[in-house]
């Protein structure tokens, strides 16, 4: 009787927490068709036909890909650069890799 009891207990609080789980995703759900909704705003796409907005949506996301993989690659290098340039100038020195001999 008590086991029964107990399993009674626990049932409304699963139920409640895939309820509360299904809510979450609906709303993220609905957030990202928001999303998509304000990007065909914002770029005008809505306008397009079926394949014109294919080939718009390809280009934009192979530009953005590429800018993402610039920034990657190239964008710690050139910090590096201007950290050693500004350390030049401020006097502080890079450390010499060649020991000094007596």
């Amino acid at each position: 009787m008590e086991k029964a009891g107990k399993e009674a207990a626990c049932q409304p609080s699963q139920s409640k927490k895939h309820w509360s789980l299904a809510m979450n995703i609906k709303r993220v759900k609905d957030y990202i068709y928001w999303l998509y909704y304000q990007y065909l705003l914002i770029t005008c796409s809505y306008v397009l036909e079926p394949w014109e907005q294919s080939m718009f949506h390809t280009i934009t996301v192979t530009v953005f890909a590429m800018v993402l993989y610039t920034a990657y690659v190239f964008v710690p290098i050139h910090v590096r650069l201007a950290f050693e340039f500004f350390s030049q100038i401020f006097g502080v020195q890079p450390d010499s890799t060649v020991s000094v001999m007596n």
